[in-house]
């Protein structure tokens, strides 16, 4: 992957281009402290202090909220303790009180900081795109933190719940730290060094040269549609400037309409991409994502670098590059039946939460649920 096809890919690159043919989005650059925050590092720095983030990250709290709006819980999140789920609400278990507990003020604008003309903005584009928007940075949007939301989507409707899901995803880390330098032609900028403020000495230490070479973010939030079916959206494979692979974008699911739907949904895609994609995006080889309305209409959702940390979906890269797919006629896979759907290929909780080693909390939660089931089979048996 070249770096001129990932930075072609990002939302505010193609989004004026495209406009008339994807979804409202209003597109915020973001100040260096709020993407401080998001690395979990101080956002304000005291420039006589070198040491304020040897600690490692900050504890995840949430920003000061300056708006006067109250934010739904959490200010403080806690992951689950699974051994623990069998004695109390899981609902407890999740969120702290909504109140801050710092011991001094000094503390709290260093773990909670305020952002108030970035909030003002985006509690103002939310508005403006009806009152609930999906959050993104330049490529990734935090789909993989939805497990931090009540309704399980990216739905945001305050600048609180925007900054929560960017804080939690590991999408977006990934977006910060690592898709530039993933490009095999990426140069690290010179005079920045791989930990701001220290010699470039150990590889293994977290590199921090995106907060310090003057790339710019931005946050774009996306109008939020109610009905849209998970089952309309497919993501389209593109090399050699040929439509060459058609995948719906969910492959974990199965959706009983959509096998029968295909063959009225493969020609709207074609022509889409002939009439509107190809004429337009200048990459040879990258991915796109659409939407097809009931109507007919496609939309179109993103744009995707070719490999790389793109998912193929239901297809493999190999096989999406070999010579001979350009020249025959497109593949457009769903899934055919229940029980043949892919395994998810992004887990909807943090992956700490699944360690099944031994000892581990969820193997000590699995031992005590089993001895539990054991214990009211054998009270059923005495009862009989």
């Amino acid at each position: 992957m070249l770096l001129e096809e990932l930075l072609r890919c990002q939302i505010q690159e193609w989004y004026p281009t495209f406009r008339r043919h994807t979804v409202p989005t209003v597109i915020i650059p973001l100040p260096a402290a709020f993407l401080r925050y998001l690395a979990g590092k101080t956002a304000y720095p005291d420039p006589d202090a070198s040491d304020q983030d040897e600690d490692g990250p900050l504890p995840f709290l949430l920003p000061t909220i300056t708006s006067g709006r109250t934010p739904f819980p959490p200010i403080r999140a806690h992951l689950p303790d699974p051994v623990s789920l069998l004695d109390h609400d899981a609902s407890e278990l999740i969120f702290d009180s909504c109140s801050s507990s710092s011991d001094n003020e000094d503390e709290d604008n260093l773990l909670r900081p305020a952002f108030p003309e970035l909030e003002a903005a985006v509690d103002a584009a939310i508005a403006e795109l009806g009152g609930a928007a999906l959050p993104k940075l330049n490529w990734s949007a935090p789909k993989d933190a939805v497990f931090m939301a009540a309704d399980a989507t990216t739905r945001c409707t305050c600048f609180a719940e925007v900054a929560m899901l960017l804080r939690a995803s590991d999408c977006i880390a990934h977006d910060l730290v690592s898709a530039r330098a993933s490009c095999q032609d990426f140069v690290r900028p010179e005079g920045v060094r791989r930990n701001a403020g220290e010699a470039d000495s150990d590889a293994s230490e977290e590199d921090d040269s995106w907060l310090h070479d003057g790339f710019q973010y931005y946050l774009a939030l996306r109008k939020w549609y109610p009905g849209l079916r998970p089952e309309s959206e497919f993501r389209c494979f593109v090399r050699g400037r040929k439509l060459v692979g058609v995948s719906q974008r969910d492959p974990s699911a199965y959706y009983p309409s959509l096998p029968g739907w295909r063959a009225e949904v493969q020609p709207k895609i074609e022509d889409f991409f002939e009439d509107v994609i190809e004429p337009q995006f200048a990459s040879e080889n990258y991915t796109f994502d659409v939407s097809v309305r009931a109507d007919g209409r496609v939309k179109l959702i993103d744009f995707n670098p070719w490999g790389g940390y793109t998912l193929p979906l239901m297809f493999e890269w190999e096989e999406l590059e070999e010579e001979q797919r350009g020249d025959e006629e497109l593949e457009f896979r769903v899934v055919m039946q229940q029980g043949a759907v892919r395994p998810g290929l992004m887990t909807a909780v943090p992956y700490d939460m699944l360690d099944w080693g031994d000892g581990s909390g969820w193997d000590v939660f699995l031992k005590k649920a089993d001895s539990e089931l054991n214990r009211q089979m054998a009270s059923l048996d005495v009862d009989s």
